[in-house]
């Protein structure tokens, strides 16, 4: 065993191996105290890949390649590449385990290495496979251990791959069997899981892997996932990016603990005939034969990653858990569509994972971007998160928790997108650019249960177009039927708070866009509600004449339905009687939003709609006398049924569960 000075190095002895096997070199090797252990450092050692080809064989023009030079070049660096890998593998200490776990520092016996650095000479290298695999044998770990269910304690290979300025490239050539198979795998395929012999400790800095050819073009992009991370922890990728494959571009699976910096994956997840489809980012739990969860990814942090040009971006499956993204981007670039949400969290789950839910997880200081809005009357919000029940033997689960913070949402030409559909999620001080959706589309913000919108900016789109058949401009073709429709409630709890909301003027008939504030869908839950919007300069656009304009306050999508009634509650917004509001062909007057309304005279109102449980109204007249016919409005016996000049009735909505009339107070 080596010792620096004739003693034991401090970070032997306290580290790795632990305190017992430092004492016992001490007493092998040299006969001084543990007090006199140095403070010096072991060198990290460095290994460079040699032998392996570089250069391209292809004609950069034309994509055209010699395929038989490219499969002689790609066999010989992957069989290089991987033998670097287990060099590095090698020059790392051996632990012969005992009876205790090596982290222990009991009964263990450890040579002392730092660890590896791997480094990799710039260069464009063609490859089928970088295979950074782990197994018990290649540490000379006994395959005992995994048999009796105990753990190798530090399986931490403490390896830096340095690579800035290589390039991995893949093809699909004749003859080769590597369609859906990963380029650079980084794992332990043998583990057992359970937070158990997991690969620890990699870092991968400055490498990119693309296709052959031009991986920014959708035709050139190879049947192969990026990179595959699979039962790890503490990893991190600084400045990797991957580029041009039909499959994810990274795919984790049981991945712990662990950090990206700076990864850009683009035009990657372009399968639109697979099923499940793949996503450029996906994190998937790991489980055995029977579908149990064996292991998920959590506690992983994505700091200034971006992803561009993919047709499914980012996908967390039901067992995610702790994932935070940092000053990230998404964006659904130009010409790229999908049948589905770009970003879907916690949606796919077989039967017996019925109880599990994706949680923690937050974004902030992120940007969504999207420019195409494709399959007009189908087309998909942008993100869209799963929603669970609370109920029963559910009831004992953790609640989904998905967090949106300063995060910014926008359609760069001022175009339309539908944003968000799902339950459970916050979103607190974000901008959404371009709010819009089509005729027969739900709307933008499609609530279901328990959704939290709070100091968040709302920029309402006046038309929608599909950012592929545009001009030279970059502007695509205008879609038919535009909308405004920004909320839509058909769960319950979700609360619009303290919004700022601006929509679309009305200059002329062309350019006046239909749409709501709020729709109140079919079966709607209970406890809905909007607060603290204030439209004195921007809000619900109105006629020359004041009248109410193309946008609604409210729309039900049940036909006979009138009041709001226990399923959503507007908070009154202003309290100025400027506008004399007239009755429409029912006679009714929508109060959605007010505390006091001023009623033309002359005419017979019957009814005040739009309203909830419990509200209540100030009725003025605008001076002459108002008729108010009785039956949804019940009248005091004593009192005339007109309010004259300078006079003011209050009336409140009354509902018993089964019908609902408005008693004067």
């Amino acid at each position: 065993m080596e010792t620096l000075n004739g003693r034991l190095h401090r970070r032997t002895l306290l580290t790795g191996a632990g305190v017992a096997a430092g004492l016992t070199a001490l007493i092998q090797g040299n006969p001084a105290s543990a007090a006199e252990v140095d403070d010096g450092e072991f060198a990290m050692e460095t290994i460079t890949v040699s032998g392996a080809l570089r250069g391209v064989p292809y004609a950069l023009s034309t994509g055209s390649l010699d395929e038989l030079e490219y499969a002689r070049r790609a066999r010989i660096n992957s069989r290089v590449f991987r033998q670097a890998w287990k060099q590095a593998l090698e020059r790392l200490r051996t632990i012969s385990f005992m009876q205790t776990s090596p982290s222990s520092g009991l009964d263990s016996v450890s040579e002392p290495v730092a660890g590896v650095t791997l480094r990799v000479p710039p260069g464009f290298y063609p490859i089928d496979t970088w295979d950074l695999s782990v197994t018990a044998a290649d540490l000379h770990l006994s395959d005992l251990e995994g048999d009796v269910g105990r753990q190798f304690g530090e399986w931490s290979v403490r390896i830096l791959v340095e690579a800035d300025g290589a390039v991995l490239v893949a093809k699909d050539y004749t003859g080769s069997d590597t369609a859906g198979s990963p380029v650079v795998y980084l794992g332990s395929p043998d583990s057992s899981g359970v937070s158990r012999d997991l690969l620890k400790r990699v870092t991968i800095r400055g490498l990119s892997i693309q296709s052959d050819g031009n991986p920014l073009q959708a035709f050139t992009v190879s049947d192969r996932v990026g990179m595959l991370i699979h039962e790890a922890q503490e990893i991190t990728l600084e400045r990797v990016s991957i580029f041009g494959f039909r499959r994810e571009g990274l795919r984790l699976e049981g991945v712990m603990d662990s950090t990206f910096l700076q990864v850009n994956i683009g035009w990657c997840a372009r399968m639109s005939d697979a099923e499940p489809q793949p996503y450029a980012l996906a994190l998937i739990s790991q489980r055995d034969s029977e579908g149990r969860l064996r292991e998920n990814c959590n506690a992983l942090r994505f700091i200034g990653c971006h992803i561009e040009f993919c047709t499914l971006e980012l996908f967390l499956d039901r067992g995610t858990r702790h994932v935070d993204f940092l000053g990230s981007k998404f964006e659904h670039g130009w010409g790229t569509s999908s049948v589905a949400s770009p970003i879907q969290i916690g949606l796919s789950a077989p039967a017996y994972a019925a109880a599990e839910r994706v949680s923690e997880i937050s974004f902030s200081s992120c940007m969504f971007v999207q420019n195409t809005y494709a399959h007009e009357g189908t087309h998909p919000t942008h993100i869209r998160i799963e929603e669970r029940g609370y109920v029963g033997s559910q009831s004992e689960k953790a609640k989904t928790s998905v967090s949106f913070n300063t995060c910014h949402f926008t359609v760069p030409d001022g175009g339309g997108e539908r944003w968000f559909a799902g339950s459970d999620a916050t979103f607190t001080s974000c901008d959404f650019n371009g709010c819009g959706n089509a005729d027969g589309e739900p709307a933008c913000f499609d609530l279901g249960d328990d959704v939290t919108l709070s100091a968040c900016r709302f920029s309402v789109a006046r038309t929608i177009h599909d950012g592929v058949t545009g001009d030279q401009g970059g502007v695509g073709a205008p879609l038919q039927q535009a909308r405004a429709d920004l909320f839509r409630f058909r769960g319950g709890a979700s609360r619009i708070l303290d919004p700022v909301i601006y929509f679309p003027a009305r200059t002329d008939d062309a350019d006046a866009v239909p749409g709501s504030l709020a729709t109140i869908g079919l079966g709607v839950g209970n406890g809905n509600r909007i607060s603290g919007w204030h439209p004195h300069w921007y809000g619900l656009p109105t006629t020359v004449n004041g009248d109410p304009g193309h946008i609604e306050a409210v729309r039900y999508e049940q036909v006979d339905r009138a009041q709001l009634l226990s399923a959503l509650s507007i908070e009154p917004w202003s309290q100025e009687v400027s506008t004399v509001l007239t009755p429409d062909a029912d006679g009714g007057v929508s109060v959605a939003g007010r505390a006091t309304i001023k009623l033309s005279s002359e005419v017979r109102f019957s009814n005040f709609t739009d309203a909830y449980s419990g509200q209540v109204v100030r009725v003025v007249s605008d001076g002459g006398s108002v008729s108010l016919v009785s039956g949804n409005i019940v009248l005091r016996p004593s009192s005339p049924s007109f309010v004259g000049t300078g006079q003011m009735r209050s009336f409140m909505l009354f509902t018993d569960g089964v019908g609902a009339a408005w008693f004067e107070v």
